[in-house]
């Protein structure tokens, strides 16, 4: 199989004709089909066919690449909506910040003044 451009999962192309940017997720010899993802987060599949009649240039990520995280929500990530409970101790950060701040705080002194 022949390509113009070579395959190379994990490389970004520019489409000299449709001026958009995309990288290369993954190939299906079986299904001679390729996953791509555009620069705005979106995602595709293509045939090797198609893939050998566009025009492409290998180039480099863009800068403002959101990829597949562009659409998390606050509370995917464990961080509240509610900043009321930004300071709840069942929150992982919470959690993980109080077990440092419990390690820097000095020991209680036993000696009485």
């Amino acid at each position: 199989m022949k390509f113009d451009v070579n395959v190379t999962p994990g490389q970004w192309y520019l489409n000299r004709q449709s001026g958009e940017i995309f990288q290369v997720v993954s190939t299906d010899e079986d299904d001679r089909s390729l996953d791509i993802q555009y620069a705005d987060g979106s995602v595709a599949e293509t045939s090797f066919d198609e893939w050998a009649a566009m025009e492409l240039d290998p180039c480099e990520q863009p800068e403002d690449w959101v990829g597949s995280f562009d659409d998390l929500e606050s509370d995917d990530v464990g961080i509240p909506e509610n900043p009321a409970d930004a300071h709840s101790a069942e929150l992982p950060m919470e959690r993980a910040l109080l077990g440092i701040e419990e390690q820097r705080a000095p020991p209680p002194s036993d000696v009485e003044e």
